[in-house]
C-alpha cells in the first residue's frame, strides 16, 4: 500500500526508525539516524523542557532531516503545547501512543507530517485501524521501555497484517539485521529500534547505563511497575516497563501494592528514586530496555547501527 509512510519509506536507504524514547532519543541520536538513512525520531515525555524541545526541532528541521517525534497521548490530553511546538518545525513524523487524544491527532492530520500510532494490543490496534493512520507501530512485549505486556511482536506482527493494509511497523526484541529480515517478511515495513539505539554513541544514555546494557544477558529484564509506583510517575497502570533488573525491582516486584503504601507514608523513598536516576544509581534507578539488550554487545555510532542493520536484505535474499 503506497501512502505517506512508504512514500517517506521510499527516500531512506534503511527501513528503521529509532524509537522516541525519552531519556534517550534526543536531537543529535536523531540526526545521526536521519544521516545514516533511517528516520530519526526524539523522545518527548510527559512534561518537556518546551524552550529544549523548540530547540532539537529547529535543528532537525534545519537540517532538512527525515525525522519525527514521538508523543504520550494522555499527556497531551492535558497539554497539547509540546505537540504544538514540533508541529510548527514540520516534523516528517509524528508518533502517538498511551492512550488516545483526539485533539492531537486532528493537530497532526492538519500538518503535512505522517502519523502513526503506537500499539500494544488487539483493541488498541483496532482503535488504530478505525482512526485511518498513515502507519502502526506494532509493539509486542518484548519491547524496553512503557506499553502493555500481553503478546510477542512476531504473533502481534502477523495478526495485524491479517486485518488491516495499513503499513506497519514491528516493534520490540528488533537487535540486528537477522531481526529486522524476519519482520520485513512478517509484512512489515520498517522497524522501530529502541534498545540498540540507546547505546549509540548519540543517545543521551549515561555512560553507566549503556555499560549496564552491555552486560545485560538474556532474561536480565523484568516487564514491571514498581519504579513508576515509587516516582508516582503518572504513568496509567496498565502500561508497565520492561527494564534491566536490579536491587530495587529484585526487592519490590511482585509487592506492588506494599510498596504503593510505603510510597503513601515515606515520601522520601519517591525523592529517592528520582535522586538515584539523575545520580546514575543504577541499583536503585531504572534502565529501560528490552529482551533484545542480551545482543548488543558495544558501543557504535548510529550510523554503523544503520550500516549493520541494512544487511537485513542479504538474509532476505538467502532466504528466497
Amino acid at each position: 500500500m503506497m501512502n505517506a509512510l512508504t512514500e517517506l519509506l521510499a527516500t531512506r536507504t534503511v527501513p528503521v526508525f529509532n524509537a522516541s524514547m525519552a531519556g534517550a532519543a534526543g536531537p543529535d541520536l536523531a540526526s545521526a539516524v536521519s544521516a545514516g538513512g533511517g528516520v530519526g525520531m526524539l523522545g518527548v515525555p510527559s512534561a518537556p523542557d518546551l524552550d529544549g524541545l523548540t530547540s532539537a526541532a529547529e535543528r532537525l528541521q534545519r537540517e532538512r532531516a527525515a525525522w519525527g517525534a514521538g508523543f504520550l497521548s494522555f499527556a497531551l490530553d492535558a497539554d497539547i503545547t509540546p505537540l504544538q511546538r514540533v508541529l510548527d518545525h514540520e516534523p516528517s513524523v509524528v508518533a502517538l501512543g498511551f492512550g488516545h487524544s483526539e485533539a492531537a491527532v486532528t493537530a497532526v492530520r492538519e500538518s503535512s507530517a505522517v502519523l502513526l500510532a503506537q500499539v500494544g494490543n488487539i483493541a488498541e490496534l483496532e482503535s488504530a485501524i478505525d482512526a485511518g493512520v498513515d502507519g502502526i507501530i506494532v509493539r509486542g512485549a518484548e519491547a524496553g521501555g512503557h506499553g502493555r505486556n500481553e503478546i510477542s511482536t512476531l504473533t502481534f506482527l502477523q495478526i495485524a497484517a491479517e486485518r488491516t493494509s495499513i503499513p506497519l511497523l514491528a516493534a520490540g526484541g528488533i537487535t540486528t539485521a537477522r531481526g529486522l529480515a524476519a519482520v520485513i517478511a512478517g509484512g512489515a515495513v520498517a522497524a522501530w529500534v529502541g534498545t540498540r539505539f540507546t547505546v549509540a554513541a548519540e543517545s543521551q544514555f549515561p555512560d553507566a547505563a549503556k555499560q549496564r546494557v552491555l552486560d545485560a544477558r538474556d532474561g536480565d529484564t523484568v516487564y514491571t511497575r514498581v519504579f513508576d509506583i515509587a516516582q508516582r510517575a503518572a504513568w496509567p497502570p496498565h502500561y508497565g516497563g520492561r527494564a534491566l533488573s536490579n536491587s530495587f525491582s529484585d526487592t519490590w516486584h511482585g509487592r506492588e501494592h506494599e510498596l504503593e503504601v510505603t510510597v503513601r507514608s515515606s515520601p522520601s523513598m519517591a525523592d529517592d528514586m528520582l535522586s538515584a536516576r539523575r545520580e546514575g544509581r543504577f541499583d536503585v534507578g531504572p534502565i529501560y530496555s528490552g529482551e533484545g539488550s542480551a545482543l548488543v554487545t558495544r558501543v557504535e555510532s548510529a550510523e554503523a547501527i544503520l550500516a549493520d542493520l541494512g544487511r537485513y536484505r542479504d538474509y532476505l535474499h538467502a532466504a528466497r
